[in-house]
């Protein structure tokens, strides 16, 4: 049977996906290993005897005589020789839809599960029955080992928009709703009427009713459901001349729709559930705390009964992206907990508009990707000559002047997760088409500029020299570093020591204090290490990022220490959270960390106490801190229109923050506090002159009475 299996050459385990429990390929799909059926000889994969060209997905021809049979009363009815006949096609069409086929495609042996045939071959749809498309045939893929993988509760999938997806979640619903006994399947969308309308009664009613008759279950009922889809006995008077409809037993199994509330299954057994466009529920229904509840429905105890379709585009964070986005965060196949599971129990996938991008598929389905050579001929029977990935990227050259239009666009057809994550400009604090300008640089270089590890005492003696080392999992992000000569640099004075580069840079640190919170989820320790403007290092540029809340605060807090102490950068520290402040102290490094700037003292003598750092619930240090981020995003950030040149923004985390940054509920944007807090310490204001109170005559009167005097 399909599962868990060790597989030659993979550490941790694959999910084979063969109902016969073949072993073939080993391919990856969202950081998720799968392992297909072993591809079985030529003359058992379909189209063997065509020509290469013409090897291609068409739908099989169903004989004329069993499409005049409508249902399976009429099947018992025919002669026997009639049903001896066709009967070995039938077990075949079953035999099809439990394994799967492959067939030549150019050539080539593909594999297309059992569920994916049901769909190309006998679901019809609005336009007719769907063509072959690569990138469905890796959803297909992705989802039965979702089902195979004991560890899962379903497929996650961040699309582009018009990829079938809803198509592709209801043929599964009535491919596994006919086939199962005593199941409920649910279906939810970000509305109740867009789950009745556009799904059940648009999709799933229809698909049925294409279905032939041998996969056609009893049905109660009417032809046209708008609740629900019943198979099981309908109700009827029982008297003598009574027949049992169909000849056969009844499933008990329902296809349903729910309103769109966080409880709609609350205390139920699902079996199969979709969650349609689920990146898009506003409050007050939070798709992240209907997860919560739903998932509950698909799981009794330690074992998993049900499993999950979920496939959505992503709304602006403030109109249900951001829970669709925690959610996304949190099912990475790649981070499980010590049960095997991610922590929502979902495996994610994301596949970029250009790879699904309808019009853009050839003959064989296979996604036009980059510019061909010569004109290729579509699906459709267009031709194009140029790729998928060329045509978008145009549309987008011809929208750099409406940065909201761009905006819109490239998070309706993503090439990367981050893209599909992006919020709406509108509303934003900072210039967010600046922000996304840099992201988009960011992720074509080559190599990547930036390097993770951590900093440590060197030969582990405290308070002699910090070294750093990489490592894929370090809490530090750097993109500059000192010359070796300039590393560890202080001065001694007054018995005391002193940063000895604050010309060249300075550090912002939000803070915390307490070691662990009740759920595990506080506010992490943030710096950033900034480079002023100067003649010794590449001037107005962050070059370290840390954002982690490692499990004991003084952790965090040595790790800011050695890292100033590294760079010989003084540090401007929230100073509501006194305890980092205090640590420095007590290992002698105090002047490590700043006063309140001079220029962001209060005119009140009496608030500007001696306490080092900096208040962060002032409302002129909230405007201030706003503004050198705002000023940093159009001089630093993006293409500068003065010059043309990119700038060298490199902490893709920070960049995100800032995105989502709200001046009015600042508590979550730990990475924008540090980084906002690090510009105001490289900030330098001349103190004006203070203009005299009096005039030369004045001055000139008391001068005449002192020399009387």
């Amino acid at each position: 049977m399909a599962g868990l299996k060790k597989a030659k050459g993979y550490d941790n385990y694959v999910v084979n996906i063969c109902p016969n429990n073949t072993e073939g390929e080993v391919i990856t799909l969202g950081g998720l290993d799968i392992q297909l059926p072993k591809v079985p000889s030529k003359k058992e994969i379909l189209f063997n005897g065509r020509e290469l060209h013409m090897q291609m997905w068409q739908r099989l021809s169903v004989p004329e005589e069993l499409q005049r049979i409508r249902s399976m009363d009429e099947w018992y009815e025919m002669p026997s020789e009639f049903k001896k006949r066709f009967s070995t096609y039938i077990q075949e069409e079953f035999k099809r839809r439990r394994e799967g086929i492959w067939f030549y495609n150019n050539g080539e042996p593909v594999y297309i599960t059992g569920r994916h045939y049901m769909m190309l071959q006998w679901s019809k749809m609005d336009i007719g029955y769907p063509s072959y498309l690569e990138f469905q045939r890796r959803l297909f893929i992705h989802f039965s080992a979702c089902e195979s993988d004991p560890r899962s509760v379903g497929q996650m999938y961040t699309k582009c928009r018009r990829s079938g997806y809803t198509n592709i979640s209801a043929s599964i619903l009535v491919d596994e709703g006919t086939q199962v006994k005593e199941k409920l399947l649910g279906i939810q969308s970000k509305t109740g009427k867009d789950a009745q309308e556009n799904i059940f009664m648009k999709k799933v009613v229809p698909m049925f009713q294409s279905y032939p008759f041998f996969f056609k279950p009893i049905q109660d009922g009417t032809t046209n459901p708008r609740m629900e889809l019943a198979f099981r006995e309908p109700s009827k008077r029982i008297t003598k001349k009574n027949k049992t409809s169909n000849k056969g037993e009844a499933l008990n199994t329902i296809i349903n729709w729910k309103n769109t509330t966080n409880n709609a299954y609350d205390g139920e057994k699902l079996h199969l559930l979709y969650l349609d466009e689920s990146g898009k529920w506003e409050r007050p229904t939070d798709i992240r705390e209907a997860w919560r509840i739903q998932r509950t429905c698909l799981i009794v105890g330690r074992k998993i009964i049900g499993k999950c379709l979920m496939g959505s585009t992503v709304n602006p964070m403030d109109k249900g992206g951001k829970q669709y986005k925690e959610l996304w965060r949190d099912s990475d196949p790649e981070d499980r907990n010590a049960n095997g599971r991610t922590k929502t129990g979902l495996y994610r996938l994301f596949i970029p508009a250009y790879e699904s991008l309808e019009g853009f598929f050839d003959r064989h389905g296979n996604p036009i990707v980059d510019n061909p050579e010569k004109p290729v001929q579509t699906i459709d029977g267009d031709y194009v000559d140029i790729g998928a990935k060329t045509y978008l990227k145009n549309e987008r050259d011809a929208l750099k002047g409406d940065a909201r239009e761009l905006n819109e666009f490239i998070r309706q057809f993503p090439f990367t997760v981050d893209e599909a994550m992006r919020d709406s400009i509108e509303g934003s604090t900072f210039n967010i088409g600046k922000i996304y300008e840099q992201v988009e640089h960011n992720q074509e270089l080559y190599p990547n500029p930036v390097v993770q590890g951590n900093f440590s005492w060197k030969e582990g003696v405290s308070d002699k020299e910090v070294i750093f080392s990489p490592n894929a999992k370090g809490r530090w992000r750097l993109s500059w570093m000192p010359k070796p000569e300039n590393r560890n640099k202080h001065v001694i004075k007054y018995g005391k020591k002193y940063p000895a580069n604050e010309h060249i840079g300075v550090g912002g640190v939000d803070s915390y204090d307490l070691d662990s919170t009740t759920d595990n989820r506080g506010s992490k320790g943030a710096c950033h290490l900034y480079n002023k403007f100067s003649m010794s290092a590449p001037p107005n540029m962050f070059v370290a990022e840390y954002a982690s809340r490692p499990p004991l605060a003084r952790i965090f807090y040595e790790d800011v220490l050695m890292a100033a102490v590294f760079y010989g950068y003084p540090l401007l520290i929230e100073n509501n959270k006194y305890g980092i402040v205090r640590y420095f102290e007590s290992r002698g490094y105090e002047e490590y960390v700043m006063g309140r700037p001079e220029h962001l003292k209060s005119p009140n003598a009496a608030s500007n106490t001696k306490t080092r750092g900096i208040p962060s619930n002032s409302v002129d240090v909230i405007q201030a801190h706003a503004q050198a981020i705002e000023a940093y995003v159009e001089e630093h950030v993006g293409i500068n229109e003065n010059t043309g040149e990119m700038g060298n923004m490199y902490f893709d985390r920070t960049l995100d923050d800032w995105i989502g940054y709200k001046i009015d509920n600042r508590t979550k944007y730990d990475l924008t506090i540090s980084s906002g807090l690090a510009l105001l310490g490289a900030q330098k204001f001349k103190q004006k002159k203070k203009e005299s109170a009096f005039d030369d005559k004045t001055f000139f009167r008391r001068y005449k009475e002192e020399i009387r005097r």
